[in-house]
This record gives structure tokens, sequence and C-alpha cells, in this order.
């Protein structure tokens, strides 16, 4: 597509946005949608240059002069906050789509403004475990039976494990402007490590490092055998409940006839 020609009034819309602290990917964005100008990111930053050096009618321009933008009414700031309170998934675009409906045409500029203006920034998603309404109801009867109770886990060993990734770390790298990023060379199957770790009201313990498929021989020989079973009879010989979740090999035959042999009391929750 090619790139339009800036008039005299466009390049002192560029410097009215500019000195009302838009950034330039902001103003291309707002030429394109506002005016249908196609620009790119260097064409303006020149605009910008020029008028910073006085060579571009500095002299004619006051505060005056702003740019005045369609006033955005306080029902567009409340159907983007309904809209965000129910869905905070929602883009951009989305949202545009939305004012749409309701009467109101925005750029999407002016909708990244009203965002703003809603109270609403934008960040990563921090993501958490699926669960049934079901289960969420069993979890919060559990919870509220303990609180009843007043217990304060003096005997509970609280035990789970996880998996720690090489190569999986969130970086930037950075590039000159106009060219690729250089790639970053990564293993198709990084290197990764389980860990199991118990920790309870009286210590923590060390923690068992071991690589492969976690399976219920493992699980009783190295886990329940020779780290758990010790940590129980040195710490808890008045007694104990033992944590765990219900991965199915916790759960085998083979580890509950361990645990009824060895006389392990799985806090079973």
């Amino acid at each position: 597509m090619p790139k339009s020609k800036l008039s005299h009034c466009h390049r002192l819309e560029i410097v009215s946005l500019f000195r009302q602290n838009w950034k330039v990917s902001a103003i291309v964005r707002y030429l394109g949608d506002q005016h249908g100008i196609n620009v790119d990111w260097c064409t303006v930053k020149k605009v910008i240059l020029k008028y910073k050096s006085g060579d571009l009618f500095a002299e004619s321009m006051s505060t005056d002069s702003f740019i005045k933008f369609r006033k955005v009414s306080d029902s567009d700031i409340l159907t983007v906050k309904t809209a965000l309170s129910e869905n905070c998934t929602m883009t951009a675009t989305d949202i545009q789509r939305q004012l749409q409906e309701t009467g109101t045409s925005l750029s999407k500029t002016t909708v990244h403004r009203v965002i703003k203006e809603a109270g609403y920034t934008a960040s990563a998603p921090r993501h958490c475990q699926m669960i049934r309404e079901v289960n969420k109801v069993k979890r919060v009867d559990f919870c509220t039976h303990l609180v009843l109770d007043n217990d304060n886990f003096n005997d509970i060993v609280f035990t789970d494990e996880c998996t720690v990734q090489l190569h999986d770390n969130k970086v930037i790298v950075y590039r000159l402007r106009n060219e690729s990023a250089t790639p970053i060379p990564q293993p198709k199957h990084p290197l990764k490590v389980h860990v199991w770790g118990r920790i309870s009201r009286r210590g923590t313990t060390r923690l068992l490092i071991f690589d492969g498929i976690l399976k219920s021989d493992f699980f009783v020989e190295n886990i329940l055998e020779k780290t758990l079973l010790p940590f129980i009879k040195s710490v808890y010989p008045d007694g104990h409940r033992f944590q765990q979740d219900n991965d199915p090999k916790h759960r085998s035959k083979l580890a509950k006839s361990f645990m009824i042999d060895n006389d392990i009391k799985w806090w079973d929750c």
C-alpha cells in the first residue's frame, strides 16, 4: 500500500498530539484510523524532530491549538467497565465493536484511552487450576469443617511434587529497528527434573530430586520408604497425618499396602 503524503494540517496535528505526550506509534495508528493516512513511524518521527529543532512552525504553536477530541460519555466508560468485568480477556477490537452496537464509534486509540479511563490496565494473565463446581462445594465444606474444629495442623506432613524445566524462562531480546531478532537456539526436548518435598510445623526435610517417569514402585521404594518413613519416625513419633494429592500413583494398591503395613496415617481428605 503506497504511503500518503502529509499535508500541512496533518503535520500540525502530529505536533499537537506529540505535545500532548502521545507516542509515535500511537500517532501513526491515529492518523490511519481517523484520516486513513498511511504513514510509517520514521515519517512521523521526522516531523517531530523538525518541530523540536525549530524548523517547523514552532512559533505558531500554542496551547490553544491542541486538537480537540470527541468527549467520551460516562455511559461509554460504564459500557467498558461492564464488558471487562464480565470478560477480562476482551481485546480493544472487541470493545470497539461493543461500543459501536451502542451507537458510539471510536478509533482503537481512543478505545485504549477509554479503557484506561475506566480504571483498567493490561497485564499478563495469571493461570489457576480448573475446578469443577461440585468440587468447589466440597472444598468449601471441608475447609469450614476444619475451621469449626479449630484444626491447627500441628501433626500434618504436607507433601507434593513438581517439575523444573530448563530453557523455559521468559526473556526479551534487543534488536535494531527494521531488523529481525537473532534466533536463540533451544533444544527440542529441554532438560527437566522432578522434585518431591515435605513441610510441616516441625520443619522441612531434604528434597528428593529425580528424573524419568514417576511410577508406583519408585514412589513406594524411594519416596515413602527411604524418604518419608525415616522423617516420620524421627520427627513425629507421637503421631502424624500424611497429606498428599490424589495422583493415581499415590492411590495405587502397592502404595496403600505399604502405608498400612508401616502405619503411615494417610490424611485422605
